[in-house]
C-alpha cells in the first residue's frame, strides 16, 4: 500500500515521503499510530502544496535569520567581572549568560540560537564567540570581559 508519512518512522522513512509499506503493517500498526495516512491523489496534491508553503516558510526564515547574524555580527558584549587583585577572574561567563545578554540588547527571542563554547570565559579581555542559528546561519560575537570597578 503506498502511503504518506505524517512523522519520521524508523526503517521507513521521513516526514513527508510517499512510501510503499506492506498491507498488514499499515492496517495493523501505522495507521492506528496515526503516523501514515494513505496516498491517495488529493492526498497526493495536498502534500505538494505543504511542501510548497514549508519551503517558502523555509526560505523565509534563512532571511530573516541571516538579517539577524549580520547584525550581529562583530558586536561586542561587556560583562563586568569581580576579580583579585592580580587580575584572577571569581567565576565565569557561561553561555545562558551572553544568550540572557544578547536578548537584553534586542536580540529576538523566537530565533533559534545556540552559543558555540567550549568552555566558560575565565580570563579578562575580548574573546571571539560563534553564534549558531537554525538553518547553518552563524555569526561572531566578541565578549569583553572587564574587572569590576
Amino acid at each position: 500500500m503506498k502511503v504518506i508519512l505524517l512523522q519520521d518512522v524508523k526503517n521507513i522513512g521521513k516526514k513527508f515521503d510517499v512510501k510503499e509499506v506492506s498491507d498488514g503493517y499499515v492496517r495493523n500498526f501505522l495507521i492506528p499510530k496515526g503516523w501514515v495516512k494513505a496516498a491517495t491523489a488529493e492526498e497526493l496534491s495536498a502534500l505538494e502544496r505543504q511542501k510548497k508553503l514549508d519551503a517558502d516558510k523555509d526560505t523565509e526564515t534563512k532571511h530573516k535569520l541571516s538579517l539577524i547574524a549580520r547584525e550581529l555580527d562583530g558586536k561586542k558584549i561587556e560583562f563586568a567581572v569581580k576579580t583579585d587583585e592580580t587580575g584572577a577572574v571569581f567565576g565565569s561567563v557561561t553561555k545562558e549568560a551572553i544568550l540572557k545578554a544578547l536578548r537584553e540588547h534586542n536580540f529576538p527571542h523566537e530565533a533559534h540560537v545556540s552559543i558555540d563554547l567550549e568552555h566558560p570565559i575565565k580570563t579578562l579581555g575580548e574573546t571571539s564567540v560563534k553564534v549558531e542559528f537554525a538553518k547553518g546561519i552563524d555569526a561572531k560575537i566578541i565578549v569583553l570581559l572587564q574587572p569590576q570597578k
